[in-house]
């Protein structure tokens, strides 16, 4: 392994990402607070209609994960990660000028195409930028989300309050359309040994592949019900508490804000065997957190949701430093594309369930408690995701970043940074 320290345009790399991180999912959230205006504006009829915009989104974002991945383990991630933003914040930019609703649809579909390279590529680029701390990268590149879930519904609640719907779309987008220009000129990719006894292109084993796949399915319920609360709690406030779009939009907004800080700190405070007990304390917590939402008075549901979502979130940077520390470096892309491919296209299908939920509830949707057996459901599904644990664990013991211990072929060093 190479001794050389990462420099100032590694550390510039990964804040260039974790920025990247934040538009990806802020564009992922932008239209949640707006669900209602939407339905109104468009004349929809029903909730559902307008929710599986973003379900769309987050369909595509996912299905494609894996040959995001192949493609991250192949070819110029930094290249992959501007072009992916750029498309993804043209796609928001033209949701913000249109009111067709199947070109909204369509759009929503660009939008995934473009945003599914973002998570194989980033997570493969800043571990390789930090071969003998991983771990840590990813907890930084965490910080990302919560960033972008809080300024997402925030800004879009703030905007469309004060302006229409769509203008916080026009705004964002030509915001990541400027940000992904910089990454393109700024970001520094990782030069690849080209060693007689490298592999171009490894295979990734059928063992590995199979326990990643299990891995995905359980933890692909603490996926759907972390995307479920976002919609879920927008429409419980609005409908059940009569919150206005600008208030919601704080809220959901502000239940990611500690999660900004969490990602790193849930990392670095969970090394080595800390890493998987962690995880499983984190999980069941946050599963008996949200099942309790409706059991509160109005005034304490952002403490309550940000308390959830903190846990929920941090889980993600453990879950992905705890695979992720367990896998060579030129497994990595294909193995979170096939994560996510998983996990992340179940979960995309959360904002439609709520929608569709809540409509049928009819009248009741005014009356709080008629929500509390969907919150149940998710705390459940959040008990259920700490069995991904052990699964991790058979991925092999974390001993050094150059371990390869599920892979056909024998151990190889990390590739350098530079």
């Amino acid at each position: 392994m190479s001794d050389s320290r990462p420099n100032f345009r590694n550390h510039l790399t990964l804040v260039l990402c974790t920025i990247l991180h934040a538009f990806t999912h802020a564009y992922g959230t932008l239209l949640v607070p707006l669900y209602l205006l939407i339905v109104a504006d468009l004349k929809l009829g029903a909730i559902w209609k307008a929710s599986i915009i973003v379900t769309i989104y987050g369909f595509v974002y996912c299905l494609f994960s894996y040959p995001a991945g192949v493609m991250a383990d192949r070819f110029n991630r930094k290249a992959l990660l501007g072009i992916g933003l750029i498309g993804n914040a043209l796609a928001i930019t033209a949701i913000g000028l249109t009111r067709r609703y199947e070109m909204l649809i369509a759009l929503g579909v660009v939008g995934g195409f473009f945003g599914t390279i973002f998570h194989p590529a980033a997570n493969a680029l800043v571990t390789a930028h930090y071969p003998k701390s991983p771990g840590m990268a990813i907890g930084v590149l965490g910080m990302g989300s919560g960033l972008g879930f809080f300024v997402g519904p925030q800004y879009a609640g703030w905007r469309a309050q004060s302006a229409t719907w769509q203008r916080p779309c026009v705004e964002m987008g030509l915001a990541g359309i400027i940000g992904g220009i910089i990454f393109l000129l700024v970001a520094k990719e990782v030069r690849k040994s080209s060693g007689a006894h490298d592999a171009p292109h490894p295979q990734l084993g059928a063992t590995l592949r199979r326990r990643v796949l299990s891995i995905a399915a359980v933890l692909s319920m603490r996926d759907f019900a972390g995307v479920a609360v976002l919609s879920l709690a927008s429409i419980y406030l609005q409908k059940a508490h009569g919150y206005t779009v600008k208030q919601a939009g704080f809220v959901i907004g502000g239940m990611m804000l500690l999660s900004f800080f969490a990602n790193p700190i849930a990392v670095y405070l969970s090394p080595g065997k800390r890493r998987l007990p962690a995880l499983i304390l984190i999980l069941i917590t946050g599963g008996f957190i949200v099942a309790t939402t409706t059991m509160w008075n109005v005034r304490f549901v952002l403490p309550v949701l940000c308390a959830f979502q903190t846990l929920q979130l941090g889980s993600y940077a453990v879950s992905d430093a705890a695979i992720l520390e367990r896998v060579h470096a030129s497994h990595r892309g294909r193995v979170v594309g096939l994560f996510l491919t998983i996990a992340g296209t179940f979960s995309a299908l959360a904002p439609w369930a709520m929608g569709f939920w809540t409509d049928l509830l009819h009248d009741r949707a005014m009356q709080p408690s008629a929500y509390a057996p969907i919150f149940a459901v998710l705390g459940v599904m959040m008990l259920i995701s700490s069995l991904a644990a052990p699964i991790i664990a058979k991925l092999g013991v974390v001993t050094g970043p150059a371990i390869e211990p599920l892979s056909e072929s024998r151990p190889r060093t990390m590739e350098p940074v530079g």
